[in-house]
């Protein structure tokens, strides 16, 4: 008999397996948001991503940390809630990389300035 999953349920980009995320999604469908704030950092632009979960718990959000960290060449940090922050505007540019690694909804969510 033919099976019932759809086309689009069955494919997965080159170069990925259908691995889901901690949460049971795949990634390319995971909403991931990047913000730029100055609220709390005494006045200093915070670049935040929120909903990304790499799938392979603290220590994996580790290594992607200190990946981006190497990329932008700024610091960064892990919060206890997941949330990735890193110093300075880099919304553009980190939505840029999340895309190339999979995560196709990643989208800037306000931010100080467009693309640069």
């Amino acid at each position: 008999s033919k099976s019932m999953v759809s086309r689009e349920a069955r494919w997965t980009p080159r170069g990925t397996n259908a691995s889901t995320c901690g949460s049971g999604v795949v990634p390319w469908l995971r909403q991931v948001r990047v913000g730029v704030t100055r609220s709390g950092k005494k006045g200093k632009t915070v670049t935040v991503i929120d909903g990304l979960d790499p799938g392979g718990g603290v220590e994996e959000a580790k290594e992607l940390i200190q990946k981006f960290k190497k990329v932008l060449g700024t610091g960064g940090s892990l919060a206890e809630n997941g949330a990735m922050s890193f110093q300075g505007d880099n919304a553009a540019l980190l939505v840029d990389m999340l895309v190339a690694m999979g995560y196709k909804a990643a989208k800037q969510t306000g931010g100080l300035g467009g693309k640069k």
